[in-house]
């Protein structure tokens, strides 16, 4: 009989979109049992299952109904189906987690339980003050964290062996290294640009404050009609409005990877992440980066080696970064080949879970 690997999905990830297919929820059960030839199910109630098929066709999508009480229905599935599954994925350490992984132990005492914790700086505090944070902890035979700071103090707090494992980027399509004399004179943010805590204005104030001439900031993501008119108020009038381009959200993924090779400056603004999968596609394509105080920054930038860290609400020293920084043209070309040869050697999915397979002895 082949193992098997499962992505059981908690209340709060019940529902994934089809964006979460090739996010690090989806990617990593999914490589981690390609690479070692165990099937793999996801266990959720509801996701994309043509795109799945579509994209990785020997992944299973099982379907678990959320009905009045999730928890129980993912409990009664795997009441059945426990001894069934050799690893258990699961992503953040959700409360609704602890009975469902409880059950799990209790009828597969010998199965392991992986945990891609995903925490940021501000959840780990609350997470401290409740007691199942612990409990649940415990359960767990893998925890990885993807910040080396969130990691420490998670270690620091349970007692407990929490592994390293930042976020990676996964290749849809082959891509060659990115030439520095193919890159043009641009500043890019992706995202969700109308999210408060992506302060995508504070960015756009910085860059106008900045009087950059020759340059542009782009900005690729979706966003409201109301946000874009707020966008489009602070622009009016002002004298480099035209430096200022709404690209929207980019779905293809060939022409977002060229955003990212043409620019040379990364730029995001956030008040919170948990080591941001942009950052990994930015660094992959030689982007300097120019970011806020966010956890996985100083991972990313490697101390500041290949960017610049901010406080989260000062757009003014970005924008002195923004004067600095594109006047530098050769650590915009020095970064643009170290940095890319970082990720692209250290920071590809396909390799990090080689080393999950390694911490988990399979």
């Amino acid at each position: 009989m082949s193992k098997k690997i499962a992505f059981i999905c908690s209340v709060e990830s019940y529902k994934l979109s089809d964006a979460h297919i090739f996010k690090d929820l989806c990617l990593v059960p999914i490589l981690l049992g390609d690479y070692l030839g165990y099937e793999v199910s996801i266990v959720t109630t509801e996701m994309n299952d043509a795109l799945l098929q579509q994209s990785f066709p020997n992944v299973k999508f099982e379907h678990v109904p959320f009905g009045f009480d999730y928890v129980a229905n993912m409990n009664a599935y795997l009441v059945k189906h426990a001894k069934e599954i050799d690893i258990v994925f699961a992503i953040g350490p959700y409360p609704s987690y602890l009975p469902i992984l409880q059950t799990y132990k209790h009828y597969h005492p010998d199965g392991k339980i992986y945990m891609k914790l995903d925490v940021n700086r501000f959840w780990l505090n609350r997470l401290k003050t409740y007691p199942y944070f612990l409990e649940l902890l415990k359960l767990c035979d893998l925890l990885t964290s993807e910040c080396v700071s969130i990691q420490k103090a998670i270690q620091e707090f349970s007692q407990l062996e929490i592994k390293h494992l930042p976020n990676g980027f996964y290749e849809h399509f082959y891509t060659e290294p990115v030439p520095f004399q193919e890159k043009e004179n641009r500043i890019l943010m992706v995202g969700r640009l109308d999210s408060p805590e992506k302060q995508t204005i504070l960015a756009v104030r910085a860059f106008l404050a900045a009087q950059i001439p020759d340059w542009e900031l782009r900005l690729v993501g979706p966003m409201s009609a109301t946000f874009q008119q707020e966008l489009l108020m602070l622009l009016d009038s002002h004298p480099l409005a035209k430096q200022v381009t709404i690209i929207g959200p980019i779905y293809d993924r060939v022409k977002l990877e060229e955003e990212y090779r043409k620019a040379k400056i990364f730029c995001l603004t956030s008040l919170v992440e948990c080591y941001a999968h942009v950052f990994v596609e930015a660094a992959k394509n030689g982007c300097y980066i120019v970011t806020t105080d966010v956890d996985g920054a100083d991972d990313i930038t490697q101390q500041q080696r290949f960017g610049t860290i901010h406080p989260t609400h000062d757009w003014e020293s970005i924008g002195r970064t923004f004067q600095q920084v594109t006047k530098q043209e050769a650590l915009l070309a020095n970064t643009c080949v170290e940095l890319q040869a970082f990720a692209r050697k250290e920071l590809n999915w396909q390799q990090l879970v080689k080393k999950v397979a390694v911490y988990l002895d399979e």
